[in-house]
């Protein structure tokens, strides 16, 4: 199979993140992507499912982007323990 080359433009911010998982991973970016690419070609869909926010979803992200201080945040014990406080 021959090999091509393909130049793409990133979120630089997501492609710091992503290069970081693969690492952890073991794979090299140019990996991550080629099972992307194959994963399309074999199957004819993205390897997930995109979706359309609604109106609500659309209105709590801007609420969040423009109000950021009035996000709660939680610490994973820290929700895990809600979880069990509901049992």
């Amino acid at each position: 199979m021959a090999k091509v080359q393909a130049n793409f433009r990133l979120d630089g911010e997501a492609k710091k993140k992503a290069y970081a998982v693969f690492k952890q991973m073991g794979i090299k970016p140019t990996d991550a992507v080629n099972m992307f690419i194959h994963h399309v070609a074999m199957y004819g869909e993205l390897p997930f499912k995109p979706s359309v926010p609604n109106a609500e979803t659309i209105a709590a992200l801007e609420e969040a982007e423009q109000h950021p201080e009035r996000m709660t945040r939680y610490t994973f014990e820290e929700w895990e323990k809600s979880l069990d406080d509901l049992q």
